[in-house]
């Protein structure tokens, strides 16, 4: 694991430019012949070097101050000390704008007090142009370009710093809290102008006013002066204007590679990784969006595995196998127009040979509904074994789901006890779209004879007997099949229609039945675009 680079003497070498970008003013100074102008010694300009190095490492101390604390932290990290790493990182740039620049201007006016008292002590007289040229150009190269290349620094290295601290696990990728007081001076929109101002609106002022100066001046020496100040002030420029544009380069480089690779693992579906936040600014904002939908993502996968595996259950909750059962075929199909659904059909095998079919539709859709079809499947098939008289299983459900069913919730339920021996189908219809008999090309209803289980406790289910010869079918369905939907109106398949269809087809075999049943359907209206759909057919074949 990388260790990130936390350390006051880190972030002091970042600065090195700086030290560099002075030596070089230095010296050009020399060579073009302004120092020897005002007669400044080398031990002051060495004076002065140091005086700027001992101002602006002073400033750096001051500015990395909130993460000291956070170097011993590191072995032992706590979320705690994350937060605190995170707040004081984020503090850094408001800090170095504050602190270097009140350096830079500190600077500027040592440097102009003492060339004034250097030049005034060696003898020179130093013209008011000279001066205003003089002054113009230190305020701009040490109290401008320095701590604009200090602040560039700094943000690099607080890029650079969280990088590795997220790269390390030690980072929490998130924005602070209360960040907006950054964001109002830390705005991207605002550094293309930032950086207009500091490389070329402001010296390119100062330099026509070096013009106007020169034009003005009384004497060639003093032209001599201020011209050579102007090229002193274009090194100085395009020193610190080139660094200042590597710098901003390079963060936008490292931001960018950072989205790039959590664009790609999202691509990939590799939601467990996330997108460092490097900034406190808009791209910040952008890398927790994505750290959001990176946790938005992860959820929705998890949330779509447990569907998988609900849907699993829900298939295992319908009958795999087809009964054998002497002389009666036995088919059901199921269709839910969502992952899950709350239709649900059974058919129970009993020791002694007896049969319950069962057709059941839950109010609503989804997991609710599935979640009760779950209890009534264990109702059903631990009260089927029980050898409770029909009814009073009937009742128990009832009043069963009365206790577990809230907001107006119900279940309507066709359930029937096939006694193969006697060809007798033991039938109720509890609130349930009636189940469809048909003989000789004869439909019989069997209609409901009390209302909908879960609304209402203690009531009494009606038991009808019907006795079966050969060739009879029995259709139970839901009404997903009756309030199918016509693709070119708004006409539902209908009960009618249902009957008409099978008393035309049933002569076909069951299987063949229930598939082209389903075809209708789509050629009616997309099957199970709307309600889940259910089918269970009984035939008495000898």
């Amino acid at each position: 694991m990388l260790k990130p680079k936390l350390s006051i003497w880190h972030f002091i070498a970042v600065l090195w430019p700086l030290l560099m970008v002075f030596i070089v003013a230095q010296w050009v100074m020399r060579m073009f012949g302004n120092s020897a102008s005002i007669a400044i010694p080398w031990w002051l300009s060495l004076m002065d070097m140091t005086v700027f190095t001992v101002v602006f490492v002073g400033t750096a101390v001051w500015v990395y101050g909130p993460l000291k604390r956070g170097q011993s932290w590191l072995d032992k990290p706590t979320r705690k000390t994350q937060r605190y790493l995170e707040q004081s990182i984020s503090l850094l740039p408001k800090r170095a704008l504050k602190g270097f620049f009140i350096a830079g201007l500190c600077c500027a006016m040592y440097l102009i007090l003492v060339l004034n008292i250097g030049a005034a002590v060696s003898g020179v007289v130093l013209t008011p142009r000279m001066s205003i040229a003089l002054t113009l150009s230190l305020f701009y190269g040490a109290g401008v370009l320095a701590p604009s290349m200090a602040l560039s620094m700094t943000l690099a290295y607080s890029v650079r710093l969280r990088d590795e601290l997220a790269v390390s696990g030690l980072f929490l990728h998130t924005l602070n809290d209360d960040y907006s007081h950054v964001l109002r001076w830390n705005k991207i929109s605002r550094r293309p102008w930032v950086i207009f101002l500091i490389t070329s609106a402001l010296p390119a002022s100062i330099l026509a006013l070096f013009v106007y100066l020169i034009l003005d001046a009384d004497s060639a020496s003093e032209q001599q002066f201020i011209l050579l100040q102007a090229g002193v002030l274009f090194v100085l420029l395009m020193l610190a204007g080139a660094w200042l544009v590597f710098t901003v380069g390079k963060l936008l480089k490292q931001v960018m590679a950072s989205f790039s690779v959590g664009l790609e693992r999202m691509r990939q579906g590799q939601y467990d990784g996330y997108v460092a936040v490097l900034s406190d600014d808009e791209f910040g904002t952008l890398a927790k969006g994505m750290n959001t939908a990176f946790a938005g993502l992860k959820e929705r996968e998890e949330l779509k595995h447990g569907l998988e595996i609900a849907v699993e259950i829900h298939h295992a909750m319908l009958p795999v196998d087809i009964p054998d059962i002497k002389n009666y075929q036995v088919l059901g199909f199921e269709q839910s127009c969502e992952a899950v659904g709350g239709d649900y059909y059974d058919h129970i095998e009993l020791p002694d040979g007896r049969v319950w079919l069962v057709v059941a539709d839950v109010a609503g859709k989804g997991y609710p509904a599935a979640l009760t079809v779950a209890n009534l499947r264990a109702m059903l098939h631990a009260l089927a074994h029980l050898e409770l008289a029909f009814e009073k299983a009937a009742e128990y459900i009832n009043n069963t789901l009365c206790e577990t069913l809230t907001g107006g919730r119900f279940v309507t339920l066709f359930l029937a006890k096939l006694q193969p021996e006697s060809n007798a189908l033991l039938w109720l219809n509890a609130g349930h779209v009636p189940a469809l008999l048909c003989r000789d090309g004869k439909v019989e209803a069997f209609e409901a004879s009390s209302p909908p289980m879960g609304l209402q406790p203690d009531l009494t289910f009606e038991v009808s007997e019907q006795k079966l010869e050969k060739d009879d079918t029995l259709l139970v369905y839901s009404d997903g099949i009756t309030e199918a939907m016509n693709y070119d109106s708004d006409e539902m398949f209908g009960e009618h229609r249902v009957k008409t269809w099978f008393a035309e087809h049933h002569t076909l075999d069951i299987a063949v039945l229930s598939q082209q049943l389903q075809d209708e359907l789509d050629d009616f209206g997309k099957l199970a675009a709307s309600d889940d759909v259910t089918m269970l057919w009984l035939r008495r074949a000898e």
